[in-house]
């Protein structure tokens, strides 16, 4: 009996022990785990935050983007990789992505105040440091620059300096205090970002391509920026609120919240009707150009198949617009705009269209340099 009851308080020990061992590695397990997790956490914070700061959501809509100028202008696939296209390119990222950023900064104290998604931009900012944000937009505007002296040295011309010049003075101004054309009224907005996010981007990438800029393809980048321009009055509406208390002049304040989701159906569909005759246009060049020429069946048929892409990246923005526009009709602005956010997406719109053009541009380079090809 004793004999047993020491074998049974020997087995408790040892239970208890090893249930100390299990433990003791269960908390080391778990401080490890901890410390492991808080250093992912602060490099993850880092990258999240500078994501953040130069809205890196935009990617998905800046990387067709980049794609369409080789579509409209290339013959070969081997121009896409050429140094001064991959140049222009590059020189079109920084100063798009700079913009974001000096737009981060200068909104800083302003959406602090805010209750929407707009306020996790301050809150990255306060992570980072205003320093080292505006360390990295010089840097990325000494590249571009440089980029830029080389493509004046490869064209022996000083054409891609003043674009970049210009660019630069309308994105930056968009933002920057003493400019802010986006306070300036609807006209000064429109023509800052406009200019600045669309036209002399595509303008810059075009050049590196053929030394200049055809009307028809002219034609193609002003319609292409009206219609992203009219997607921005749909994203102003989101902030109508905080702006009108703030006292800000947007085009969605100047305008209203139902009148600013008008133009953001107006202004694209304008747009788009531009780039749908932009591109006949450019189909009816290129038919008259081969040898013997196309007849007009053929182009109304090749003309009429590459909008089907465009049609469908357009419908996700404008839809959803409209599905906006129904929603602040009947109601006040205080109770419709606080349920808009659900609709817009902006990134996403952008992204949609964006590669729907894309994609309608990698139709009509099918056509003309595959299928038309002699």
């Amino acid at each position: 009996m004793i004999k047993m009851i020491g074998c049974q308080k020997g087995k408790q020990r040892r239970q208890i022990e090893s249930t100390k061992r299990n433990e003791d590695t269960a908390s080391l397990g778990h401080l490890i785990g901890a410390k492991t997790k808080s250093v992912m956490t602060n490099q993850s914070t880092t990258l999240g935050a500078l994501a953040t700061v130069f809205r890196f959501e935009y990617i998905c809509a800046t990387l067709p983007g980049l794609t369409i100028t080789f579509f409209l202008c290339a013959k070969s696939p081997g121009e896409f990789v050429s140094r001064p296209v991959l140049e222009g390119l590059a020189i079109v990222a920084l100063v798009v992505f700079s913009c974001l950023g000096i737009n981060s900064i200068a909104d800083f104290k302003i959406d602090q105040q805010y209750k929407t998604a707009k306020n996790r931009i301050p809150v990255a900012i306060g992570k980072l440091g205003l320093s080292r944000i505006r360390t990295i937009i010089v840097l990325l505007n000494l590249i571009a620059l440089a980029l830029t002296v080389d493509l004046c040295r490869e064209f022996k011309s000083l054409i891609p300096l003043w674009l970049i010049l210009a660019d630069a003075f309308f994105a930056y101004g968009y933002s920057l205090p003493g400019m802010q054309f986006k306070l300036r009224g609807v006209i000064s907005h429109a023509v800052s970002l406009a200019m600045g996010t669309c036209v002399i981007p595509f303008v810059l990438s075009m050049y590196t391509y053929l030394g200049t800029v055809p009307a028809s393809l002219g034609l193609f980048i002003v319609g292409f920026a009206v219609v992203q321009y009219g997607f921005e009055f749909a994203n102003q509406s989101l902030d109508y609120l905080q702006d009108r208390d703030a006292g800000l002049k947007t085009p969605a304040v100047r305008l209203g919240v139902v009148g600013a989701l008008r133009a953001g159906i107006i202004v694209p569909v304008s747009g788009i009707l531009i780039v749908f005759s932009a591109l006949l246009l450019m189909y009816v060049e290129a038919a008259r150009e081969i040898v013997p020429p196309k007849p007009d069946w053929i182009v109304l048929i090749a003309w009429l198949s590459t909008l089907f892409p465009l049609i469908a990246g357009y419908r996700l923005p404008i839809h959803r617009t409209w599905k906006m526009l129904r929603l602040c009709r009947d109601q006040p602005p205080e109770s419709c705009v606080p349920l808009l956010p659900g609709l817009c997406h902006y990134w996403a719109w952008q992204a949609s269209s964006v590669t729907g053009v894309a994609l309608s541009a990698a139709a009509y380079w099918i056509v003309i340099n595959n299928i038309w090809a002699p």
